[in-house]
């Protein structure tokens, strides 16, 4: 999954007036609101975007739509929350675009153009956007062509294609390099491309346990990637390697989060810890009973749980919210698919 967290132009000043001024004071965080994204059913173009209150508890369906006068398209495989551009990227699958949208959900352009088949996730470095393509399929359902495209975002348009290995998925850049995760259903395909963002030439592959997904990075910029498989992954600091990894009993819930010193994630109806200190994992105690899990996130303010229940794919999925002590503070009706979330965290 991608960046979450959209921080207010205020709240970066502050922080660095008091570090300037000497203040010991600490900035008190708030979470203002919540973006729920769905995926939508597929090939009904009825993806959304809704927004919660975590403060009065209300669940608002229909500011996308209210803003831009309908839905968003079909599937809407990946969001990234773009803070230094204010802008958010919504992949929609199924409609071959990418969505364009301020951070108040206002959509102003799209990236489309004749080679962009089956996008999956997009990470942007300055003016450039770099999406996976999962591209065609053969007679036998088999992917033939895939790539990884770059975008110039002063044009929207294709400026270049890096052909990789079948089923790229999630997408994360460090350190001038695209860290590109591949992982197909059945498992024959578990690995990591490393791509140079200077000559778009990919550096090393690494083997990984089956199926690679979300990457997110650490206080000490360590990269970690999931794997459905069980296991959670560090990178070496040099992206060249494994550094460790942590195997879980049960197959682990697509999507990780970051707060306070360890790795959140979702396996077997439990909430679990990981210390990215002493690689120790714990439960948290808290049991989350979901016909279908799909969705997991950590408010970075309050620490609170976030969880998506796609149900049965077709009727309107459950978000449920947990505080970081375990308690069942809310769950409600949000659209079909919930699959990700988004935070809009402010000064208190």
């Amino acid at each position: 999954m991608n960046q979450k967290y959209i921080y207010t132009l205020a709240i970066i000043s502050l922080s660095l007036f008091l570090t300037a001024c000497g203040d010991p004071e600490e900035v008190q965080l708030k979470t203002e609101g919540v973006y729920i994204y769905h995926e939508g059913g597929f090939g009904s173009n009825n993806a959304t975007i809704g927004t919660y209150n975590p403060e009065n508890y209300e669940y608002n369906p229909d500011l996308y739509r209210g803003q831009n006068g309908g839905f968003i398209g079909d599937v809407q495989q990946n969001i990234l929350v773009d803070g230094n551009n204010d802008r958010i990227y919504s992949v929609l699958n199924g409609s071959n675009a990418i969505d364009l949208m301020t951070l108040n959900l206002k959509s102003e352009d799209k990236i489309r153009f004749a080679q962009l088949d089956k996008p999956r996730d997009i990470a942007v470095n300055g003016n450039l956007a770099f999406i996976s393509n999962w591209g065609p399929y053969n007679e036998n359902f088999t992917l033939t062509n895939s790539e990884i495209f770059v975008v110039d975002l002063n044009t929207n348009e294709l400026i270049e294609s890096i052909p990789v290995q079948e089923y790229p998925e999630h997408l994360y850049i460090q350190n001038n390099r695209l860290i590109v995760g591949h992982s197909n259903f059945d498992g024959s395909i578990s690995e990591i491309s490393i791509i140079n963002i200077d000559n778009l030439e990919i550096e090393n592959t690494i083997e990984m346990p089956a199926g690679p997904m979300e990457i997110i990075e650490d206080q000490n910029n360590n990269v970690w990637i999931v794997c459905t498989s069980g296991s959670i992954v560090k990178l070496s600091t040099s992206l060249s390697g494994i550094a460790n990894q942590i195997d879980h009993e049960n197959g682990i819930l697509g999507d990780i989060d970051y707060f306070e010193g360890s790795i959140y994630f979702f396996s077997n109806d439990e909430i679990f810890s990981l210390n990215t200190s002493d690689n120790n994992v714990s439960s948290t105690g808290i049991n989350v009973e979901m016909e279908t899990p799909y969705a997991f996130a950590v408010d970075p303010a309050s620490g609170d749980f976030y969880l998506g229940d796609a149900l049965d794919y077709a009727s309107e999925g459950l978000v449920l919210r947990y505080s970081f002590n375990g308690e069942l503070e809310d769950t409600f009706q949000s659209g079909i698919i919930p699959t990700q979330f988004s935070f809009n965290v402010g000064r208190k």
